[in-house]
This record gives C-alpha cells, sequence and structure tokens, in this order.
C-alpha cells in the first residue's frame, strides 16, 4: 500500500541541501464546533513507535500501532512525499549498504491468540525490499533476520522443531541481488563476521552425533567446520574488524545438559581452521571451579585475551549408598519393632519433609528475594580472563555476589566487594569497597573502602569516586589521589535531591564522559558542563547555562563505542529549561576545550515541546531527533549537522485537526511552604475561556516535565489525562517537593496550594475537585482526603495506607523488604518508626481515617506484589467502621498494574462514574450508591463492559 503525506508535510526537494526550508508547526484552532473524541473513536488514533534510518540518511522506516492494536510498518524516501504501508510490520533493519531494508510480518492480536488458544506454533514471515527498484519478497517462518557487513547477503532463520528437544532450525542465505537462496539444516544460533562475509553456524541436531561450528564464506560459497562433536555449542562471538571467532562447547555430551563448558577459540578464519581449546585442566583455573555457559566469551580488542566465566563445581549426588552396602542381604528381623518406639531403626527411605521457611534477622537478603533471586543466582560467575598465547587463565573475580568489570585495554579490573557492609545493604545505605585485579598476575589491590559511588574511566587509567561533596579520583597503576572540584566554584552534588540520605548523590548520577586518553573528565552542576583535569590541576566551565536557566547535557548521537571523546569533534548537547519546560539541542563550537570564559556552545534548537531522541545516520552527516506536544502528535525530524530547517518527516494522527483538543499550560505556584513550585494545567477539549469547570488533580512527585507528552485517549490506559479532558474535565498536574519524615504533609502543602491556584485563575471549580494517584500517588490520594475536604471525590490505586504497619511489609514481586528503602527511599521517612512514631502517624492515611469526607474509589489487584492488597482492606474496613463513603474494586488476578484489558477498561469507566457523578452531578450507578450484591455482580460487569461513559 502507498500513501501519501498530507499537503501540509511538504517535500523535501533534496537531502543533500537539507536548507532553504522553514516549517511552521500548524496550531490548532480550539473553536468549539469541532467534535470531541469519544470512546467509539479511539480505535483509529495512533502511536509513534521505533524507527530506523539508511546508513545515508536517505531511507526512514517506523512502527505505527493504533489504539485498536492494529500496527504497520511505514517506509519513505525522504525526497519523495509517499509512504509504503505494510501491515503488522515491525523490526525494520536497513544493510549496511543502505541497498535492503528487511522486517519482521507479524500477527493480527486475534489470529495470535487463537494459535496460542489451539497450542499451535507462532510463526512470523519476514519480508525484504530492494530500496532502488522498489521490489519486496516475502519469507515464511522466519525467527531472526541479518544482513553480512557488505549488505550483500541477508540469514534467515527459521523456528525449532518441538522434537527432538535442542535440534536447530533451518536457516536461508539469500543473495540479495538475485535472490538465490542457500540453505543449512539444524542451525542453533548464527553470527556474522564485523568485517566480510564470514557466518559463524553452531550446529546442533538434536542429538549426540553431528554437532559443531561451521564457519560459510557467502562470497566464495564454501562451507568449512571448524569443529564437530556430540558436544552442544553456543555464545558465538566475532572479536570486532577480524575474522577471529570464539564460542563454547559443553565438556560433555549435548543431551547431559551438563554446567561445564571450554572456551573455543580460531584466528583468521578468513585463512585457515586452526582451533585453540581451554579446558578443565588450563593452567590457573583451580580445581574447584569450572567454565560454565553463563557468560559469553568476548575477546580483547587486540586479541591476545578472551573473558569467560567460572563457577564452583557442583557436586553430583551420590545415588549408591556406598561401600557395596548395595551387595548385601538386609539381616531379617526377627519381630516386628514398634515405629513409634524412640529406639525403632530408622526407615531406609527419606523422611517426609516440612513445607518449611527459616527466616533470620541476619539475613542480609531475605528469604523471598533469594527466592526470586534463585535462577539468577545459579547463572552468577566468576570473571576470567585466558591468555591466548601462554595458554593461561587469570581469575578475575572473587566473589559470586560481587561485580567485575574489565577495564578498557584489559589491564585491570575492578571488582566491588559489598560483603562488609551488610547493615547498609539491607536497610538503603549500601557502601562497597573496590579492588584493582593485574589482569596478567591476578594481583589484587584494595583502592577504596565503603564508598558508594565510583566510575572507572574510559580509558581505564583513572577511577572516579563521589563523597557527597565532591569528585575524587585514583590512578589505578599507581595509586595516586586528588580532590577535583572542592575549590571550583561550581556546587556538583544534587542539591534537589529530596530523598533521606547519608550521601548526597551527584548531579545526573555521575560523569558525563571523558575526553581521549583520559585527558579531563566532563562533570556537571545544576545547568553547565565543565572540563575537570584527572590530576587535580583544575577544571573550567564550558558552557553558561546557569545565565540562562538551560541545563545542557551531552548526547551521543551514535554506536560509536570508543573510548573518550575526541577533542577535535564538537559533540551534541541536549538543552532543557525547567521554568519553561523548554528543549532542544546545541554544539560544541570549534575549540570547545578552552572556553577561557566564553560560552563554548552553540544552540541549535530550542522550542516549547519534547524534543529529543537526537541521532545521526552512519554514513551521512544526516541527523534526526523526535518532537511533540500536548496537542501536536510526536513526529521524526532530518536535519543537517546544523539542523537548521528541520523537515517533518513522519506524519501520525494526521485528523487531530478535525477534532476539539485540549491545551497545556505551565503555571506557577507558591506551595503553603513558600516553596516555588509549578503545575502543569490541561484544559479541556472545546474550553470556554473564563469558565470554572470540574478539575481532576492527578499526583506522583515532578510531574512539570510531562507538560508536552502527546498522549492517544485510550480506555486501557486507565489514568488517560487526553480522555479526562474529552470528557469536560480540567486535569491539574502539580509539581511536589518531598521533606524528611514528612512526604504526606509536603504533598498537601504543595496540592492544596496548586488547586488554590487553579481557582484563583478561574478554571478550576472549587466545587468540582476530584483527586486520583497510583500506587506513590494513590498514597496521596488516600492521605489528602483525611487532612483536607477540598476534594470533591477522591481516587486510590495500590495506595500504601498505613504508615506503621507498611514499614514493614514485603515487596513480593522481587522478594524485598519495604525497609530496604523506607528511610531512604520514596517513603523519605529517614528513621524507623519507634524513633519518630509521630512522624508516622502524621503521615499516615490510616491514622485520621475517621476525619475523612472525601468519598474514596480505592482499586486493588489481589496478587499486587508491590504494595500488599492488605493496605487496602486494612483502610476500607477501617472506614467501614468510621462510617465513611467508601467502595473497594478488587480485580483478581492483578498485580500492581493491571494488565487484562478487560480489567483495563472497566476501572476507567469506573473512575468516569465516580468523578462523574461527585464532580458533575451525573446519575450514580447503584454500585456508587449501594454496593452490587454477589449475586449481581455479572451484571454489573455487563453493564459496564457494554458500553463506555460518553459512547454513542
Amino acid at each position: 500500500m502507498t500513501w501519501s503525506l498530507p499537503s501540509r508535510f511538504p517535500t523535501l526537494a533534496t537531502l543533500a541541501a537539507l536548507g532553504g526550508l522553514t516549517l511552521v508547526l500548524p496550531s490548532p484552532a480550539y473553536s468549539q464546533d469541532r467534535p470531541l473524541v469519544t470512546p467509539d473513536d479511539y480505535g483509529r488514533w495512533e502511536r509513534l513507535g521505533g524507527f530506523e534510518f539508511s546508513p545515508f540518511g536517505e531511507w526512514i522506516a517506523y512502527v505505527v500501532t493504533r489504539v485498536d492494536e492494529k500496527s504497520e510498518l511505514r517506509v519513505r524516501k525522504l525526497e519523495e512525499d509517499s509512504v509504503r504501508i505494510f501491515p503488522w510490520g515491525s523490526a525494520p533493519r536497513f544493510s549496511p549498504d543502505g541497498r535492503w531494508l528487511t522486517w519482521t510480518i507479524g500477527l493480527p492480536p486475534e489470529e495470535r491468540e487463537r494459535l496460542e488458544e489451539s497450542d499451535e506454533p507462532i510463526r512470523e514471515k519476514a519480508s525484504v525490499m530492494d530500496l532502488q527498484f522498489g521490489e519486496t519478497r516475502e519469507y515464511e517462518a522466519v525467527s531472526e533476520q541479518r544482513f553480512d557487513a557488505s549488505g550483500r547477503f541477508v540469514a534467515l532463520r527459521g523456528y525449532p522443531p518441538d522434537e527432538p528437544s535442542g535440534k536447530g532450525a533451518d536457516l536461508r542465505i539469500i543473495t540479495l541481488e538475485t535472490g538465490t537462496e542457500t540453505s543449512f539444516g539444524n542451525v542453533s544460533e548464527m553470527a556474522w563476521s564485523p568485517a566480510g562475509s564470514l557466518l559463524a553456524l553452531a550446529i546442533a541436531t538434536g542429538t549426540d552425533v553431528g554437532n559443531g561450528v561451521q564457519v560459510y564464506d557467502a562470497s566464495a560459497g564454501i562451507l568449512r567446520s571448524a569443529d564437530a562433536s556430540g558436544s552442544a555449542y553456543r555464545s558465538l562471538r566475532w572479536r570486532d574488524d577480524s575474522a577471529d571467532l570464539a564460542a563454547l562447547r559443553s565438556s560433555g555430551a549435548a543431551s547431559a545438559d551438563g554446567t561445564a563448558y571450554d572456551v573455543l577459540a580460531w584466528r583468521g578464519l578468513d585463512r585457515r581452521v586452526e582451533m585453540m581449546v581451554l579446558g578443565a585442566n588450563t593452567a590457573g583455573i583451580p580445581d574447584t571451579l569450572e567454565t560454565v555457559r553463563h557468560r559469553a566469551p568476548a575477546w580483547s580488542d587486540d586479541g591476545i585475551m578472551i573473558s569467560l566465566g567460572l563457577r564452583p563445581i557442583e557436586e553430583e549426588e551420590d545415588e549408591d549408598p556406598g561401600d557395596g552396602a548395595e551387595d548385601e542381604p538386609e539381616p531379617e528381623a526377627e519381630t516386628e519393632p514398634d515405629q513409634g518406639s524412640p529406639d525403632a531403626p530408622a526407615s531406609d527411605s527419606e523422611p517426609d519433609l516440612p513445607a518449611l521457611q527459616i527466616w533470620h534477622t541476619g539475613d542480609v537478603r531475605l528469604f523471598p528475594e533469594q527466592q526470586v533471586s534463585e535462577d539468577r543466582d545459579n547463572t552468577r560467575s566468576l570473571p576470567a580472563v585466558w591468555h591466548l598465547d601462554d595458554d593461561r587463565v587469570v581469575v578475575l573475580g572473587s566473589d559470586l555476589m560481587g561485580t567485575a568489570q574489565l577495564l578498557h585495554g584489559w589491564e585491570y579490573a575492578l571488582e566491588d566487594i559489598d560483603e562488609p557492609y551488610p547493615w547498609g545493604a539491607m536497610f538503603g545505605r549500601p557502601y562497597h569497597d573496590v579492588r584493582a585485579v593485574d589482569a596478567d598476575t591476578g594481583e589484587r589491590r584494595q583502592l577504596l573502602a565503603r564508598v558508594r559511588y565510583e566510575w572507572p574511566s574510559a580509558g581505564g587509567d583513572w577511577l572516579l569516586s563521589w563523597d557527597g561533596s565532591a569528585y575524587h579520583s585514583l590512578h589505578v597503576a599507581t595509586g595516586e589521589q586528588h580532590d577535583l572540584t572542592s575549590a571550583l566554584a561550581a556546587e556538583f552534588a544534587d542539591t534537589d535531591y529530596d530523598t533521606p540520605t547519608d550521601v548526597t548523590p551527584p548531579r545526573d548520577s555521575g560523569p558525563g564522559g571523558w575526553l581521549e586518553d583520559d585527558n579531563a573528565v566532563l562533570l556537571y552542576d545544576k545547568h553547565d558542563i565543565w572540563r575537570v583535569a584527572p590530576d587535580g590541576s583544575g577544571g573550567e566551565r564550558l558552557t553558561r547555562g546557569a545565565e540562562t536557566g538551560i541545563t545542557h547535557r551531552l548526547t551521543r548521537v551514535t554506536d560509536d563505542d570508543e573510548p573518550g571523546i575526541d577533542p577535535d569533534s564538537r559533540p551534541y548537547l541536549s538543552l532543557y529549561n525547567e521554568k519553561t519546560e523548554q528543549r532542544g539541542y546545541a554544539r560544541f563550537t570549534r575549540g570547545w576545550l578552552d572556553a577561557r570564559d566564553r560560552d563554548s556552545a552553540e544552540t541549535l534548537v530550542l522550542e516549547d515541546g519534547y524534543v529529543g531522541g537526537l541521532v545521526r545516520a552512519d554514513s551521512a552527516d544526516v541527523l534526526f531527533y523526535r518532537d511533540e506536544r500536548f496537542d501536536d502528535p510526536p513526529d521524526y525530524f532530518v536535519a543537517g549537522p546544523d539542523l537548521a530547517n528541520p523537515a517533518r518527516v513522519t506524519a501520525i494522527n494526521p485528523f487531530i485537526d478535525e477534532v476539539a483538543w485540549g491545551r497545556a499550560e505551565l503555571v506557577d505556584f507558591v506551595s503553603e511552604s513558600g516553596r516555588d513550585l509549578q503545575f502543569v494545567l490541561l484544559l479541556p477539549a472545546n474550553y470556554e475561556e473564563d469558565s470554572a469547570v470540574p478539575t481532576i488533580v492527578y499526583t506522583y512527585e515532578i510531574l512539570s516535565p510531562q507538560m508536552h507528552l502527546f498522549r492517544v485517549p485510550s480506555e486501557r490506559e486507565y489514568y488517560n489525562y487526553t480522555a479526562w479532558t474529552q470528557h469536560g474535565y480540567a486535569v491539574l498536574l502539580p509539581d511536589i517537593v518531598y521533606r524528611a519524615r514528612d512526604p504526606g504533609v509536603s504533598a498537601l502543602e504543595s496540592v492544596r496550594a496548586a488547586v488554590a491556584k487553579a481557582v484563583e485563575m478561574g478554571v478550576t471549580d472549587p466545587d468540582a475537585v476530584g483527586l486520583i494517584g497510583h500506587s506513590w500517588g494513590g498514597y496521596q490520594a488516600t492521605f489528602l482526603p483525611t487532612r483536607t475536604d477540598i476534594f470533591a471525590a477522591s481516587v486510590a490505586g495500590a495506595p500504601l495506607t498505613d504508615f506503621v504497619s507498611f514499614m514493614g511489609a514485603l515487596h513480593w514481586n522481587p522478594g524485598i523488604a519495604e525497609l530496604s528503602h523506607w528511610e531512604t527511599g520514596q517513603a523519605r521517612m529517614e528513621v524507623p518508626f519507634w524513633e519518630d512514631p509521630e512522624a508516622h502517624r502524621r503521615n499516615s492515611p490510616i491514622h485520621e481515617v475517621h476525619n475523612m469526607e472525601t468519598p474514596l474509589l480505592m482499586a486493588f489487584g489481589d496478587e499486587d506484589g508491590v504494595v500488599d492488597w492488605d493496605q487496602g482492606t486494612e483502610f476500607f474496613n477501617f472506614a467501614r467502621r468510621a462510617g465513611k463513603q467508601m467502595v473497594l474494586l478488587v480485580y483478581e488476578g492483578e498485580d500492581h498494574g493491571f494488565r487484562e484489558e478487560a480489567n483495563q477498561k472497566d476501572y476507567h469507566r469506573r473512575i468516569l462514574e465516580w468523578f462523574g457523578h461527585y464532580l458533575k452531578g451525573e446519575p450514580a450507578p447503584a454500585w456508587i450508591t449501594d454496593g452490587v450484591a454477589l449475586d449481581a455482580l455479572e451484571e454489573e460487569k455487563k453493564r459496564v463492559a457494554a458500553k463506555p461513559p460518553g459512547a454513542h
């Protein structure tokens, strides 16, 4: 299908010019004669999904999904207006030469569901498009597709059969120019070489015969065997820019499913096949450890080392009684002993074991966390390196629960060990020691003790750490240390961080990057970027964001993994003004490293919109970014290196100009504690100026950065701002900054002042204000009605309700205790209950439930693994006893967020009925006024499922 862009999206004359075009974004008119968007219309609204663009920036392929779950791939040549549409297309990928495009052809949801219900295999297809001539070819049953480095070939792997277990799939290699196919069978894994057209294949027959690694030279049409045996093969890894390959081979037969593996290595497979094997007896591997499959091999850049993973050898259980006892006859009992007697001999059979868990207060990880993490823990391994020329191994890791990483150049590895600090790990104040491991000798040195934040340099020479107020550097080889920032006239700590902590974090969680050869590190203060020498000799501010209130941050526009930033390059920067919600990009000018009291950054684009996602084409100076607003759907734009005259290259929801839509305003206000804050006010569709309307207040934390996000109307997103504005509500999103030990009071001081400001503006009807939130926002939607009567109704999804009992609760999904972050996480209580019981009661919804005058709707899933739904039943019973108006919705089988479509829609519709009654005076259905008996529940479900509020 071919589709032409609407006229408001202009043609690009030529991509090479990328100039002379000025695009004025359409500004929708807010006339009342435009129709509202009703639930009947939701299905056609489109979301912009992932995209790919060709290496030379001439083509774009992007996915569009609709609310009705239909999806398609759109493909466009940028210098043309027409767009080709491919239903159910996804995962586009361009060939390295830009000539070809491949993508996956999925299945409609109803067909996928039918196959799942009938237990039939689900098989997707693949398409390949010749971008030069526009021809497409379709291939059945493709699970994976990969181009070679030249773009001349594509490998299409199918689906393995159900039986025999472990058997590989069929593989087709397509010569793209001619369409010729070369087929192979039993391929369990494939990997193209980074250079050339060598394809490594792991062969799995599903038996203990005929397995191996084969290498196919697609250019020459030659297949060679690299190894063959009855073992299993996996984890094919090429070295960058080479024909060197590594793989894992099971030590036992393929069918044995053992954990021990050998590492195989081949150098120069484009010339010969010579294999090196790292086996169990290789020098340096302790008798207690074995190579395992859980860590894929990786090459050093110079090709002289391969990293691997080792685990302790698991002892096999001996099923024999031992010592030949099975050969001796059992003595015949003269009498049947009394089995209840303490002197009775033990039975030979295993005793029945209790269903038992043992929890101990000394456990650093609680028993449930150990259960949740069991599979992950069983795949942990100790990193090690194999020195190929010496055929020896150096073990880098010492603790399976620790973390170790090789530094650039592989001269050293760093290992973080938190074992000495169990209390901090248990209660939200983690620390660890840092050790350096010599990758050649295995020698270990402790570099840092009791540290929370540290980062290795890009070149591997330095280790940066943060102590809560300053950055420090340590030279890994020599151990020399320097204070980098205490003497600089800047604040690198995140002073806006409002969560209690014993170590204030740095801005943006750490450094922005390093220059080549580790010559300098780039650090962030609130608005600016600093170049700082790692030897402590000083630093310089490169940008002038503090003067304008605009935050500057480095942004990567390519996948280049080179260590460090080229000082002769001109990096791009993201721009963000938190006071205006403007976003955009800048670029360093030439000579940017020598600022000398000047601004080294040139602003390229800065807009009243959500601008982001800047990326550069692989082989051309063509850049793409995304832009959206609350009333303008997201689209991708293309421009040259200076981002001048960007052109829109996608178009979704072109019909938005045909319907009424709301608009977003950013409003300054002062909280009751005197803090300058902001809120976003979303005005309803067809809003009449100077009229006061019902308003829904949605709370969480800082919400003003959401001002420009476009949201399609959807009933499956049960807290959908757009749907609410289409139903005539204004939506208020207040920023909340919290104080330690007073999260509820802080929210009250912010929200009440924000509502007062909206009333003062004449937008909000003071008698028709609703409150809503989920999880932490649900806590506020439960707490605030117990402390103020400004809300006509409230809706709380999965809220925390009792600040005494919840402190001792568990997050069952990850298996962790709430106390792991109660004091230093989102609850911000700083101390346990017994150290400040009044603060816990002061901020606890349930402790003032008897004063609640606001009707409250609460919703929980009865399998909530984040906030135990006992928090809901506990508050409900208190409210019931206190004679308060409350309804508890319990969605069976649901977790913290609802996943079933029927449940999502039901909750969304009941929210609208709740607010419709209490904020608009609409007639209340019986579930609000009287409740629903069990024998009437089925009809009530059908009533709500049949027709949404506002439907035609």
